[in-house]
């Protein structure tokens, strides 16, 4: 009878320990998932920023205010090869709209024209960067890197 009470007890344990696994795999991959769905994020606020970049050619500063803080957690979701190109579409997005703002409140000097070049300059940057995207989100998003 004590053998059955010993088999019983690994018996009981070898469950308890596949039920832990179990849980650990689950855990990892609803890791994953939200890890996932939050780099995601950063991926929709940047292309909603360039696609309004390149729709009405101009932005405001309340959208860039508004990718701004979309994109804040990406230092602790990405490397610094994502956060630094985070940095430059800011940079640009930036310049770009003072760039607007300028030509539209600069009568037509010389000036304006070195304001011109850099706008038109600017806008081929950002929206040449809408097709760059999934190719530099792409190593961050695909599930099974993360295996």
């Amino acid at each position: 009878m004590d053998d059955v009470w010993k088999l019983l007890t690994v018996l009981l344990l070898g469950f308890a320990a596949y039920i832990a696994y179990q849980q650990f795999r689950l855990g990892r991959e609803k890791f994953k998932l939200d890890l996932f769905e939050k780099r995601f994020a950063v991926f929709a606020a940047t292309r909603r920023l360039l696609s309004i970049i390149l729709t009405e050619a101009n932005v405001s500063t309340a959208q860039i205010f508004e990718y701004r803080a979309a994109v804040a957690e990406a230092t602790f979701l990405f490397d610094s090869d994502i956060t630094d190109y985070l940095e430059e579409i800011d940079k640009k997005a930036l310049h770009f709209r003072f760039t607007n703002e300028q030509m539209r409140v600069v009568p037509a000097v010389e000036n304006r024209d070195k304001l011109v070049e850099d706008n038109y300059s600017l806008l081929g940057w950002l929206t040449d960067q809408l097709p760059m995207l999934k190719l530099k989100f792409a190593p961050y998003l695909k599930f099974h890197v993360w295996s």
